[in-house]
């Protein structure tokens, strides 16, 4: 899947066409927006890579996506992408909807950390 194809359906959620006379600026905004998510989802992609058995992306934090490259995490990122994308697009326009996508978003990412596999390790001694 494209970056642009996450755009297409980010405006589709938010009940807008790719042709529409009113986002210009989510356009605009879109690929900053989507490269903070990719940012700050790298590290769970990372672990969710490695619980996989997948190669490690070779993705780096960058201000503004590419739109026509493809998108750089996993695939279970992606509707994560499109919610959190959405939520910041119409936070100013329209505050409650952007909460309930939001929390959308907040779920997919939880599920994902969720269904990682534990990991063994020391507990540290802190108290004497």
């Amino acid at each position: 899947m494209t970056n642009k194809e996450l755009y297409s359906a980010t405006l589709q959620l938010l009940g807008e066409t790719n042709d529409s006379a009113y986002t210009g600026d989510y356009e605009e905004r879109f690929p900053y927006l989507l490269a903070l998510f990719c940012g700050e989802a790298e590290e769970l992609d990372d672990k969710y890579r490695l619980a996989n058995k997948m190669p490690r992306a070779h993705y780096r934090m960058r201000a503004v996506a590419d739109m026509e490259e493809d998108f750089p995490l996993s695939d279970p990122f992606a509707s994560a992408a499109i919610y959190y994308c959405a939520s910041m697009l119409i936070s100013d326009e329209n505050p409650e909807f952007s909460d309930k996508l939001f929390d959308r978003y907040t779920v997919r990412v939880s599920n994902i950390y969720a269904a990682l596999p534990c990991e063994m390790g020391k507990i540290k001694e802190m108290y004497n």
